[in-house]
């Protein structure tokens, strides 16, 4: 059975329907959603499922007719990156588009069966996924959509958060012009929006000369984190006077709910690993990128290529509210 929608036009399958549709005579056109990372690591999903490589370009998809209906899935049990793709399917003209409520791990969680996949099934009649990474519509699609979805809140979950704010920007702030302070914040925070949106996040808010992403894991925030950092050397190149970066990811349970009056009310999150990120963005240089243990160790599993970036920077830090326990930093200069 279908269950609420998450964007119109796109509804979430819950993996007892999904099974009972592929056994069907009419299955649904099933694609598993994920960056090649993720496929090398472990090459295995839903039986009969086609590989959307969310980082090839251009992303291929098997032609098929736009009436056809399509359910995506991914590793983020948020349904982050299978309902951005999903989006861009509905834009494309795809009629009726669904995704898995939970993803693979929701599969996996309820005993069904995993088989290889066949990576390389990119021949024969595929075509380039239509999208636009910059859509404005991808824009709204986490918190409120894809994360909360159908949700009461307020409801704690375990997610990541990233922050990234510029570097020595006090002296720009006091001594321009407040045009040229703007112009200047904006060209800044305009990678901070697509690359969020890339990496199936979102900004929660932008406050004076730095930002707050969230993202369903560190899966997402940790690569998120890097493609920023390269987003923002790029944008100085074209841009000599634009302040540097640091950049702080965290994670753990955030409880999110709104708060506010009826003449005005936000979303808000509230969580350790907030204020964690927030202390440990002031131990980061110029282009640095800090990190706290726990996001070490997922990207020891999942992300090697970036574990590998990360030094230890001292023995422990004291953070202001969180103990005597030292927290471990790690650190990735550039």
């Amino acid at each position: 059975m279908k269950e609420t929608n998450i964007q119109p036009g796109i509804q979430r399958i819950d993996p007892a329907a999904l099974a009972r549709q592929l056994a069907s005579l009419n299955p649904p056109l099933l694609l598993d959603v994920r960056r090649s990372a993720a496929f090398a690591r472990k090459p295995f999903g839903i039986a009969n499922a086609y590989p959307l490589f969310l980082d090839a370009e251009p992303p291929r998809i098997p032609d098929r007719a736009r009436h056809t209906p399509v359910t995506l899935y991914c590793q983020c049990s948020g349904q982050a990156s299978s309902t951005r793709v999903a989006l861009w399917l509905l834009e494309a003209g795809y009629s009726n588009v669904s995704v898995l409520a939970g993803g693979l791990p929701q599969w996996e969680a309820e005993g069904r069966t995993l088989s290889a996949l066949d990576l390389d099934a990119c021949s024969g009649n595929w075509i380039t996924v239509p999208h636009n990474k910059a859509s404005t519509s991808a824009a709204p699609l986490l918190a409120e959509a894809a994360f909360l979805s159908g949700q009461p809140l307020p409801i704690c979950r375990d997610m990541a958060v990233l922050f990234v704010d510029m570097v020595d920007s006090t002296p720009l702030l006091l001594h321009e012009d407040a045009e040229k302070v703007l112009s200047l914040v904006q060209a800044f925070m305009a990678p901070v929006v697509d690359v969020a949106a890339h990496h199936c996040g979102d900004v929660h808010d932008f406050e004076g000369d730095g930002a707050m992403l969230y993202f369903a894991g560190p899966g997402e925030a940790l690569p998120a984190a890097f493609a920023l950092r390269a987003a923002l050397a790029k944008r100085r190149v074209e841009i000599s006077d634009l302040p540097l970066a640091r950049i702080a990811v965290d994670a753990g349970p955030l409880v999110i709910g709104r708060i506010g009056t009826r003449f005005r009310s936000g979303l808000s999150f509230i969580g350790p690993s907030i204020n964690r990120a927030a202390r440990i963005l002031t131990l980061a240089p110029a282009n640095g990128i800090a990190i706290t243990e726990p996001i070490l160790k997922h990207a020891e599993r999942t992300d090697p290529d970036l574990h590998g970036h990360f030094v230890q920077l001292g023995d422990g830090h004291r953070l202001k509210g969180f103990g005597d326990e030292p927290v471990r930093v790690y650190l990735a200069e550039q």
